[in-house]
């Protein structure tokens, strides 16, 4: 009798030994598999660049004979809600600002950050976006002609049109620097297109002023006068992005 109760312990033991070893073996796999996933979610970060160009100013130099203007854009996706953003442009504009006829032409340039404010829905890529732009423009101003206006009685016409002589000509390297606050959003069409429509609130910071004329119309800015700083423009897009993912060593 005291010969089996020893090989029931003995036996008692090996089977909790093993059990306890199998426990520490599953908590030991658990535990790495959640580190390992973890190591994975923190290597990989979601890069993703996107390219297009804005449909708007095509559509105007079509049906405008006084405006030609391109726009490339694109965005670099860093984080899962934020995009380095930047715009390359080209515009060539003439218009008549009261008694003036003036022809603008110029480069500009645009880089910030935009923030993605909507939260998609697994599957979802769309964009409600919060940015800030810091812009610059390299132009000329072209004095096409001016009218004198003449408010004496004795005259027939009251109006001089002037198309030549000191005032008139071209003023070249002119820059201008200014500040856009950005709201937009971007839909996407189909897989890896998206259309997007974006209002830009401008702030003038600094520009160059032509001698005897100055910068009513600046590229990228738009109107610009001597009692207000401010202007709005807005850009609609079609862009395509181009996936991949960047892991962190």
């Amino acid at each position: 009798m005291k010969l089996l109760r020893t090989w029931v312990f003995y036996i008692s033991l090996l089977t909790g030994a093993h059990s306890v070893s199998g426990q520490e073996v599953a908590v030991a796999d658990s535990l790495q598999t959640v580190v390992l996933d973890s190591l994975d979610i923190k290597q990989k970060t979601p890069i993703s660049l996107r390219f297009g160009a804005d449909l708007y100013r095509i559509i105007r130099s079509r049906a405008s004979d006084d405006y030609q203007g391109f726009e490339a854009v694109a965005d670099l996706r860093i984080r899962e809600n934020l995009f380095l953003a930047a715009e390359v442009g080209n515009e060539e504009i003439t218009k008549q600002f009261e008694q003036v006829n003036f022809t603008t032409k110029g480069t500009y340039y645009k880089v910030g950050f935009d923030l993605n404010m909507y939260d998609n829905w697994e599957g979802m890529d769309n964009h409600v976006i919060l940015g800030l732009r810091l812009a610059s423009s390299s132009h000329s101003q072209f004095l096409n002609s001016y009218t004198l206006l003449d408010r004496a009685p004795f005259w027939q016409d009251p109006e001089t049109e002037i198309t030549s002589g000191f005032a008139s000509g071209e003023r070249l390297n002119l820059n201008a620097y200014w500040l856009e606050i950005i709201i937009g959003f971007k839909v996407q069409l189909l897989n890896n297109i998206y259309l997007g429509l974006s209002l830009r609130l401008n702030r003038l910071i600094s520009d160059t002023v032509p001698d005897n004329f100055d910068n009513i119309h600046i590229p990228g800015f738009n109107k610009k006068t001597e009692e207000n700083k401010f202007s709005a423009s807005f850009n609609y897009t079609l862009t395509y992005r181009i996936p991949f993912s960047l892991k962190n060593n």
